[in-house]
């Protein structure tokens, strides 16, 4: 069976068709391809005609230090944004990789794909499964390249078809490209269910072990896998995962990492394996709006309990990034935080994990990427309410302060107001060219006045 493709032409069909002989589902008339499964691979070209369809359904938009690429709405609220995925691409220019090219086989809009390709200048295979999106993945990777001005390009291909197809998949390739170069890396970020709570292993789409296996024959015997998965997953479904590898390659190296923006919530997780994992042991990255990445690696600690400690006047307070906890690399992170001197966790839980140290953090910027605020101790607010603003106000202007920022647990009807109240009540009591700003946090049933450090 064949389906015409208005202003569209793949590699081996000149007259504008892709075949698909087992499908018994009709194409809409505007020409947008419906998922499908057993279809036979096609290469998409990135020809005029190509660009002008891409345009006409899904104008490119640029994101801030990238190229402009294609993308739906709904393809935007899955694709990774690019400082995201650049970020991790860069993570690998350090490691060693075989010769040979970059895999996706379920690429989506080609967005991580072309990071890769742009950060380590390799050509690319791209493989997706709906035909309203292949062709838009292809014109991305031309996109990409055309930005990067780099040749890779011209070695990378883009196939509608099913990711899982391995063999059909290689073969498409090395007919459109003339050669067959070996599989350097492979990438994948399985389609899971919209706004699920829970996600679970069967889940993905494709199913991570048929992928793995499929593809297994054409990779190294220690291969560069990147598997990207969701954060919700449990130490149970991860442990299944890296148990579907060991099956597959039981002597390749494997690091989980975690990756955060902030927001007080984890929002990537992936498996890193074979010459891309880290020697150190798990990562835990912070990725700020700028792109800068502060990266904490080290061995996860075992279950942690909240020392039994009295904050006291002099100390320092730091509220941190709740990912260090998720991530199990909490005690990685206090050994470089704080290596002399007494120290401990205050509070475990929530999205203001409370640090308690005896001399001020490390000046590292790994360490103060994984921090919200820290300061000085300077005294106990013995009252938290609308009626006491003023009397908040006088001891945090007493201890030398001229702004007071809430840092603490306060029902949210009540926050903005609060907050509006102590920044008038500072301003009143603050002198021009008063400059030293603190905050309000809370920690063992106590809320502490502190200073902040810039």
């Amino acid at each position: 069976m064949c389906y015409r493709i208005p202003g569209f032409s793949s590699s081996s069909n000149s007259s504008n068709f892709w075949c698909e002989p087992n499908s018994e589902r009709d194409l809409p008339e505007s020409g947008l391809l419906r998922s499908m499964s057993s279809i036979r691979p096609a290469v998409m070209i990135a020809d005029e005609a190509a660009c002008a369809f891409a345009e006409s359904s899904a104008p490119a938009r640029a994101e801030s230090g990238g190229p402009a690429l294609h993308a739906t709405d709904e393809m935007h609220r899955l694709a990774t944004p690019w400082v995201v995925a650049s970020a991790r691409a860069g993570l690998i220019e350090g490691s060693t990789l075989p010769p040979g090219v970059l895999l996706d086989p379920a690429c989506g809009s080609a967005t991580q794909l072309a990071a890769l390709c742009s950060e380590l200048g390799r050509g690319g295979i791209g493989v997706e499964l709906s035909g309203a999106i292949a062709p838009l993945a292809a014109v991305n990777l031309a996109r990409a390249a055309a930005w990067a001005e780099a040749d890779w390009g011209a070695a990378s291909r883009v196939l509608w078809g099913d990711g899982i197809e391995a063999t059909a998949i290689l073969a498409a390739h090395r007919e459109s490209l003339g050669a067959s170069p070996p599989i350097a890396l492979l990438h994948i970020d399985p389609a899971r269910p919209a706004d699920a709570q829970r996600h679970t292993l069967d889940e993905m789409q494709p199913r991570l072990d048929l992928l793995l296996k499929a593809w297994a024959p054409h990779l190294a015997a220690n291969p560069a896998l990147i598997l990207d998965l969701s954060p919700r997953l449990s130490a149970g479904q991860r442990s299944e995962v890296a148990s579907i590898v060991s099956e597959l390659w039981p002597e390749a190296a494997m690091t989980w990492q975690w990756m955060t923006q902030g927001r007080g919530r984890i929002d990537r997780l992936s498996l890193w394996v074979g010459p891309i994992a880290d020697p150190a042991g798990n990562r835990l990255l912070r990725l700020s709006k700028q792109g800068d990445v502060s990266v904490l690696s080290g061995q996860p600690s075992e279950a942690m309990v909240a020392l039994d400690l009295a904050p006291t006047s002099g100390q320092t307070l730091s509220l941190v990034d709740p990912s260090l906890i998720a991530s199990g690399l909490a005690e990685a992170w206090r050994e470089r935080a704080s290596p002399e001197g007494e120290s401990g966790w205050l509070e475990l839980d929530g999205r203001r994990p409370v640090f308690l140290s005896e001399n001020p953090l490390v000046e590292d910027e790994v360490v103060t990427g994984f921090v919200q605020v820290s300061g000085q101790i300077l005294s106990v607010a013995t009252e938290l309410s609308l009626e006491a603003v003023d009397t908040l106000c006088e001891n945090a202007h007493a201890a030398g302060l001229s702004s007071l920022k809430l840092r603490c647990r306060i029902a949210p009807e009540i926050q903005p107001r609060f907050q509006s109240a102590v920044d008038r009540g500072m301003a009143r009591l603050s002198e021009e060219g008063e400059s030293v700003s603190g905050f309000l946090a809370e920690a063992c049933g106590s809320h502490l006045i502190c200073s902040e450090v810039p």
